[in-house]
């Protein structure tokens, strides 16, 4: 009786490995230099969450917020574009504090699912790996609940030297994060402020006011920038002039007539009052940052003036993502810059006022919306007076 030798199918066996290893290697972290926010102050120079430094309690490879006792803290991590994620790992400081932390994903960045609870260990630098079924998300946030205390930076600090998401693209089309209301102060003030109370508000000389923006900015009778004028006034010398100088239109972006800087020049004002983003329909983040850089600049470089950086007003809630996304630029623009800058909705919502009730019957900006603006600038440009 003959033996018959099965063949061995040695390309269909070296094939499923090679799947099978191309499949493993797919995995990457996904994470690694994407953009993230965090919800409270980060600390300088501290910005390390997603660089790829796994092995640092320093800066600029570790990431630290600030000290505040405001918990929880976050940080909320865009992948950029969808991905099937199975692994999240979160590497602790050794630097102390960081204490009770939950994972959540989200595909929308809307509806967040929670992923891991967690407690790390006082000051022990401890790489938490949570690995899971796969899951296709964009956003990846780590909450840190509280703080063990007696660690550097004072006990709020918290402190994470990476955060890594394993997986891999899906090849589904990016998902733009939705932005969330403004919250904090309405108002960034800057040392330039000090200067210009001293030399434009105290001195017994005139003072040039001028507005330059979209339909927000608009000047007349009963609108914001006359009140501000009004009021500024008031609390000068007696018989200091306040003009002001418009040169608004709807719908106007930051790099469109660039002549208008010109103008502005020529006035040669001691304050201008800078907003963009009230009537924009369509978001270009990359358009609306190059030209809003550009004026600033140009104002800045062609002028001796005070610039003041207003945020819009979104009058319709459809458009109100667009708003907090101008406002955001403006709040990186304003740090970089160092600008005073009025976060126009922040300032609406402290005093009860919603998207709502900033439009009037006609559609135009309503009177107290118009109140709230003008009494947030005035109250930037006077503290500690007002």
């Amino acid at each position: 009786m003959m033996r018959t030798r099965s063949r061995i199918r040695w390309p269909v066996i070296l094939a499923s490995i090679l799947l099978v290893a191309t499949a493993a290697s797919a995995q990457y972290n996904v994470a690694q230099d994407r953009p993230f926010g965090c919800t409270g102050d980060v600390m300088d120079g501290w910005t390390g969450l997603v660089d790829g430094v796994t092995d640092s309690d320093s800066a600029p490879g570790c990431f630290a917020t600030g000290n505040s006792n405001e918990f929880p803290k976050s940080v909320t991590i865009d992948l950029q574009r969808p991905c099937n994620i199975n692994r999240v790992t979160v590497h602790n400081s050794a630097n102390g504090n960081t204490r009770a932390i939950m994972i959540y994903c989200s595909s929308d960045g809307v509806q967040y699912e929670k992923l891991r609870e967690f407690i790390f260990p006082h000051g022990e630098a401890l790489a938490l790996n949570h690995r899971f079924g796969d899951r296709p998300v964009q956003f990846v946030r780590v909450e840190f609940t509280n703080t063990w205390g007696g660690g550097l930076g004072g006990d709020n600090t918290i402190f994470c030297r990476e955060v890594e998401v394993f997986g891999s693209p899906t090849g589904g089309a990016p998902v733009i994060e939705p932005m969330s209301q403004p919250t904090g102060d309405p108002l960034v003030a800057t040392r330039d402020l000090k200067l210009f109370r001293r030399w434009a508000l105290a001195a017994d000389r005139p003072l040039k006011i001028a507005v330059l923006g979209d339909s927000l900015a608009s000047c007349g009778e009963e609108r914001w920038p006359q009140s501000v004028a009004e009021k500024l006034a008031l609390v000068r010398p007696d018989e200091a002039q306040v003009s002001l100088t418009a040169m608004t239109e709807a719908d106007l972006q930051p790099g469109a007539h660039s002549g208008y800087v010109g103008l502005t020049a020529e006035a040669e004002p001691d304050v201008v009052l800078v907003t963009f983003g009230t009537d924009m329909r369509e978001w270009d983040g990359e358009r609306f940052r190059v030209g809003l850089t550009g004026l600033v600049r140009r104002l800045l470089d062609e002028t001796d003036a005070l610039v003041v950086l207003v945020g819009p007003a979104v009058k319709d809630a459809s458009r109100l993502d667009i708003g907090r996304r101008a406002l955001r630029e403006m709040e990186k623009l304003a740090d970089v810059l160092s600008l005073p800058l009025v976060r126009t909705e922040a300032a609406l919502l402290r005093d009860g006022l919603t998207a709502d009730d900033i439009a009037g019957e006609d559609g135009s900006l309503s009177e107290e919306a118009r109140r709230v603006v003008a009494t947030a600038v005035l109250e930037l440009l006077l503290q500690p007076q007002i």
